[in-house]
C-alpha cells in the first residue's frame, strides 16, 4: 500500500469589506454598515454621518478614515472631507475640553 501524496488547500479569501463603526467608547466599535464596495460605504457614511467623526471608516487594510463636510484647514482653508483618523486618540465630544480662544474662533457680538 502506497501512500497517497499530502494534498495543500488553499484557502479561498473572502470578501473585502468596508465598514462603517461607530466611534464612540460606548458604542464599542459596533459596525454600523458594510459593504463591498468603497464607494457605497463612503456614500452611507457621508449621508448618515456628515458632520463629525461620530463614526468612521474601515478599509480592507485596517485602516481608518474619517468625514466631515465642514472639514477646514488651518486659517478656515477648505480641506480634503476624507482624513486619516486613528479611533484610539478620538475624544467624545462629552468628554473633550472646551475650545480655546483663538483668533479664528467664532464668535459673536
Amino acid at each position: 500500500m502506497t501512500d497517497s501524496p499530502a494534498t495543500k488547500t488553499i484557502a479561498k479569501p473572502g470578501p473585502q469589506w468596508t465598514k462603517v463603526v461607530a466611534t464612540h467608547p460606548k458604542l464599542m466599535g459596533q459596525v454600523m454598515f458594510r459593504s463591498i464596495s468603497e464607494s457605497r460605504a463612503r456614500t452611507w457614511l457621508e449621508n448618515h454621518y456628515p458632520r463629525g467623526s461620530e463614526a468612521h471608516l474601515v478599509l480592507p487594510d485596517g485602516s481608518a478614515e474619517s468625514y466631515e463636510s465642514e472639514r477646514r484647514g488651518e486659517n478656515g482653508v477648505d480641506a480634503d472631507r476624507w482624513q486619516p483618523f486613528d479611533p484610539e486618540s478620538w475624544v467624545p465630544i462629552e468628554q473633550a475640553p472646551p475650545p480655546g480662544d483663538s483668533e479664528w474662533a467664532d464668535k459673536e457680538g
